[in-house]
């Protein structure tokens, strides 16, 4: 099977670099890929994927037609898929709704075969705040084959802004792989100490999104009991409205022991994973903007560490309720503080919490995605 991917992004590190890399090397074994990347990325897609075909484009999920520049660049893009050559293929998948979806839309068109979408959260349902991109990506959702949301909770949000345009695709959602565990020997995850400091960690960037007003405010109900406890915050962050806000609560609560690390590499991460006693984090959802699953807390899984976190988006198909974690509503500080104390108080829970989210993580791999995803073109072609 020949398969057309037009890739959102992969620059900066991303959900959507993730995604990418970990599907495509998976599915490798199964398809041709052929690879459409903006020019931004073709240095990067050919260091990624030695010896697949890649077709830069002028954009595929830097500009929409929210902009005179981003019209300009998606204009340039739909008359060179309308007069370039292309190799052909069986199907074109589109690895983001929107505005990647709708390049992926034109090269359909241009190709006759079936449009495949994957929709990974925000970007598939905030266009519905904009007339012109609104109408394309509706266009876009009426003629894919088969789309398939990366968590329930984004299927469920894309239906209730695009119900309507949804009707006539087959819709599966296709829940994200990982490949943390392979980094992580079992036993280390398996056998972890339990730190004599208790010391939490949340790892994403700062934003009003990941919640960290909430984090923090049940971290300082949490000092209470644990005075020594300690609260790593591990993300980038920009000297902005809401990081003051956070330092504001910070003063105004007096707490102590709660550390802005900012980004850190790879390696350098796994040291503060093994310090930690357990995973936190807060999405909600802002606007249109929420979580569309969370790989970050599969990662906390492969250091074998149980989570705390919200029922927001798609967090609840990465974490599992009272198996991998405890989740709370989005805001409930003295809910949060609760599930925190609950863990911190019964190590042996802690423990049997992080040794399920680590087997969770060994279950949503890449290949149960790219095994899900081909059963998925399969049916997307005979339909077709």
């Amino acid at each position: 099977m020949r398969v057309a991917y037009v890739i959102p992004s992969l620059n900066p590190p991303s959900g959507w670099r993730s995604h990418a890399i970990g599907l495509l090397n998976a599915m490798r074994d199964r398809v041709e890929p052929y690879l459409y990347v903006s020019q931004e990325d073709k240095s990067e897609a050919q260091r990624l994927f030695p010896g697949c075909p890649i077709q830069p484009l002028p954009t595929t999920q830097q500009y929409s037609a929210s902009s005179l520049n981003g019209l300009q660049r998606l204009l340039t893009c739909y008359r060179l898929i309308q007069s370039g050559s292309f190799p052909d293929v069986d199907l074109v998948h589109s690895l983001e709704a929107y505005p990647t979806g709708l390049v992926g839309h034109w090269l359909r068109r241009r190709l006759g075969r079936p449009h495949v979408l994957t929709a990974h959260g925000t970007y598939s349902v905030v266009w519905d705040e904009q007339l012109i991109n609104r109408q394309l990506y509706r266009r876009v959702l009426r003629r894919a084959a088969l789309i398939c949301p990366v968590s329930h909770g984004t299927l469920r949000l894309m239906q209730a802004h695009f119900g309507a345009a949804l009707r006539q695709a087959q819709i599966r959602p296709i829940l994200n792989g990982n490949n943390f565990w392979k980094n992580v020997p079992r036993n280390q995850a398996w056998d972890r100490e339990i730190p004599e400091t208790p010391t939490l960690i949340s790892v994403g960037q700062i934003k009003p999104r990941k919640g960290y007003h909430t984090s923090l405010a049940a971290f300082a109900t949490l000092k209470a009991r644990y005075p020594a406890a300690r609260y790593l915050i591990i993300g980038s962050y920009l000297q902005n409205a809401y990081f003051s806000s956070l330092q504001e609560l910070i003063s105004r609560e007096r707490i102590q022991d709660a550390v802005f690390l900012g980004a850190l590499p790879e390696q350098e991460l796994g040291k503060y994973y093994g310090q930690a006693s357990l995973f936190l984090l807060a999405p909600q959802q802002e606007g249109l903007h929420f979580e569309g699953f969370g790989l970050v807390f599969l990662e906390a899984g492969a250091y074998g560490l149980p989570v705390v976190a919200t029922r927001s988006g798609g967090v609840p198909d990465a974490v599992q309720d009272g198996v991998t974690g405890l989740l709370v509503e989005p805001g409930d500080i003295d809910g949060m503080a609760s599930a925190l104390l609950r863990l911190l108080d019964d190590p042996n829970l802690a423990m049997r919490m992080g040794r399920a989210n680590r087997d969770w993580a060994e279950t949503l791999t890449w290949e149960r995605a790219a095994v899900e995803q081909y059963q998925a073109y399969q049916e997307a072609l005979q339909s077709a």
